[in-house]
């Protein structure tokens, strides 16, 4: 009765007295709305939902049943209204390791979902569970279950005996690997071995970070007894966490106790021969001083050409007797101009900076976290980092390797070609807490209906993979399924096995931590059929950081993009080579599946000019190599005096005599 009510009510105010309807009949609407409780109004001409303060009450479940097929189950059951279909089952009745298959589509109160990757002669428990179109939802109370025929060798459920009834055996193992005898071992500066082992054959992972929240897992799928992971790139100096892990082929993941590792500072850096300019620094004295004097008119002239905008006069009236460095003619050069608040891109071990300067000019950060800043100090930041050769006036530099939930203060800086640096006031930012991110994924493909989907997360939590077909180029959303487990892990692995071979079919793999953060990636036009194509490599970059203190050494960060998971090496050699050169040295190859690469590489030497290529090889086999790049690693910082000699000896090749 209601219901017509308001049906008369509305096509009264909307089609017989359209001039009422903007002062009276919204107002009449919202109203009716609110002051009523019913879900769902509706007429031949529109449909109205309640209000969004309203709760809704899940769907009623009724008729559940199951039917087995050898190694597959169909479990059904009605709603009575429209829902979404999932099925939560386990060998064991308290669901403590349970996992989930169903479909998110919520357009039937018929529902029937199809279990795949039973394990033969297995009891299994389930429940269901739907959730309506507006949000309600119930998960059966009531606990079902079912048997599992046999596998294809044909073994069969072994009788009892005596009683009558059959005896169901559990194939199925539970019981985790046994880790022991868990040892570290010094590798190159930066490196550390994580080695164990276990009592049957299992993955080889490493869970490790400066926390004991670790925040990074590392190592492989394959399986042994015997485990060795290397871990590479870490900071110098610092005391780092870790845990071994390995998984079994039943997926029983045993965890190590925590352990830690301090990292060495490496060898000590050569002593260096003197610089020519030293040497001519100690045999000052012994220069013609008519030599010099010519030498310093003819480079005030090149310098007049070189720097059309400094007024030379303004040194003094005999600018050849008061130019004592070259520090006097580049202060009255214009440093750049930076423009605005820096703005900047935060994660929580990752940050990017983006400025931008009026002329062309280099792309440095200078950077200290809260606890090692000195304001007071001469040099207040740890560590510069961006690209010291580039000359550009859009910069962005990429911060790698920080701390989760730390404040961070950088300067800009930003040189031109000649001339000072333009340096920034000083900034903050704080970095995220630690997100849940994927860190590596791969496929590997048993048959044209069935794959193994493979990753790992940076933090504990659940694994899903949500799959739909196309149909004629079009995605079939109806059609979507989601297999789950809900064991918390940060090695995760789901098998398909339900796919049509020669069909395509669009990806998703999830993880959500406890906290309810969700980690995503997703495969495009994925299929069983066997992969042939090599990734696409694209977005190259190299950074360069010196750190600041009396070591100066270099960190070169290369990055880049592909458009599928695949491993990450670079090989490098000194000097300018051609493609067809075969460059000599190389990182270690990183089995880490990503479309993000970041190889961070600490052997190069200040102030050379290298050539690189990268290289990744996808889960197919299929490798790609990129053509040669080449970039010059960050300098030293260079006296008064070296400057002056190097733009001399450039200039003028005579001087050369002087040596």
């Amino acid at each position: 009765m209601l219901k017509n009510q308001f049906s008369q009510i509305k096509k009264f105010l909307i089609f017989r007295n359209k001039k009422l309807m903007p002062f009276f009949g919204i107002s009449f609407l919202l109203f009716f709305l609110v002051f009523n409780a019913q879900a769902e109004m509706q007429s031949s001409s529109y449909v109205i939902y309640e209000n969004v303060m309203h709760s809704f009450d899940g769907p009623v479940i009724s008729a559940i049943g199951d039917s087995v097929s050898g190694q597959t189950a169909t479990i059904s059951w009605t709603t009575n209204v429209n829902a979404d279909s999932f099925v939560i089952y386990d060998t064991d009745n308290t669901f403590v390791t349970s996992r989930e298959q169903g479909s998110s589509d919520k357009s039937s109160s018929a529902h029937s979902v199809e279990l795949n990757g039973l394990s033969a002669n297995t009891t299994y428990y389930y429940r269901v569970r739907s959730e309506r179109v507006n949000g309600g939802i119930t998960t059966d109370s009531s606990i079902n279950s079912f048997t599992t025929g046999s596998d294809d060798t044909g073994e069969e459920p072994v009788s009892s005996g005596g009683g009558g009834g059959i005896l169901i055996i559990d194939k199925t193992d539970e019981q985790a690997p046994i880790i022991t005898n868990v040892e570290t071992q010094d590798l190159d500066p930066g490196g550390i071995e994580v080695s164990w082992e276990t009592d049957e054959e299992a993955t080889s992972f490493v869970e490790y970070g400066l926390t004991e929240s670790y925040g990074t897992t590392y190592g492989s799928w394959g399986t042994s007894t015997n485990h060795a992971v290397n871990l590479n790139n870490l900071e110098e100096d610092a005391l780092y966490y870790y845990r071994a892990l390995s998984s079994d082929s039943w997926g029983n993941l045993a965890y190590s106790e925590q352990g830690n590792f301090y990292t060495g500072k490496g060898e000590a850096p050569l002593p260096e021969e003197p610089s020519d300019a030293e040497a001519m620094e100690g045999r000052e004295d012994e220069t013609d001083p008519g030599l010099i004097a010519d030498a310093t008119e003819k480079a005030l002239a090149f310098l007049r050409r070189l720097f059309p905008q400094v007024a030379l006069n303004d040194l003094g009236p005999n600018p050849i007797d008061d130019i004592n460095s070259l520090e006097d003619i580049t202060k009255f050069i214009p440093m750049p101009i930076l423009s605005g608040e820096p703005r900047v891109e935060i994660g929580a071990t990752e940050a990017t900076i983006f400025w931008v300067s009026d002329v062309g000019a280099n792309s440095l950060v200078a950077l200290a976290s809260e606890e090692f800043y000195n304001s007071q100090a001469e040099e207040p930041y740890r560590q510069v980092v961006g690209n010291s050769e580039e000359q550009v006036t859009a910069h962005e530099v990429t911060l790698y390797n920080l701390i989760p939930g730390t404040t961070y203060h950088y300067q800009l800086r930003s040189k031109g070609e000649f001339g000072p640096s333009a340096n920034s006031g000083d900034y903050t930012f704080t970095t995220n807490l630690e997100e849940i991110k994927i860190t590596s994924f791969f496929t590997t493909i048993i048959d044209d209906q069935t794959v193994i989907f493979k990753w790992v997360t940076n933090k504990e939590s659940d694994s899903a993979i949500k799959y739909a077909p196309y149909h004629g180029n079009v995605l079939a959303v109806d059609e979507s399924k989601i297999s789950k487990d809900n064991v918390q892990s940060v090695i995760h692995e789901i098998e398909i096995k339900n796919l049509v071979g020669g069909t395509f079919y669009d990806v998703e793999i999830l993880s959500m931590d406890m906290a309810g953060n969700v980690a995503s990636e997703s495969l495009s036009r994925f299929s069983t059929r066997e992969d042939d194509l090599p990734p696409l490599l694209s977005n190259i970059k190299t950074d360069s950081t010196v750190f600041l203190d009396r070591s100066s050494k270099t960190q070169t960060i290369i990055s880049w993009l592909s458009n599928e998971p695949s491993t990450s090496r670079v090989y490098y050699q000194e000097g300018v080579h051609g493609a067809s050169a075969t460059l000599k040295e190389s990182t270690d190859l990183n089995n880490n599946y990503t479309k993000e690469h970041v190889m961070v590489i600490t052997k190069f030497k200040p102030g050379i000019v290298y050539s690189f290529r990268v290289e990744s090889i996808d889960s197919g086999g299929n490798v790609v190599k990129s053509s040669p790049h080449t970039f010059m690693t960050a300098k030293k910082k260079e006296s008064i005096i070296q400057i002056i000699m190097n733009i001399l000896e450039n200039t003028f090749g005579w001087m050369k005599k002087l040596m």
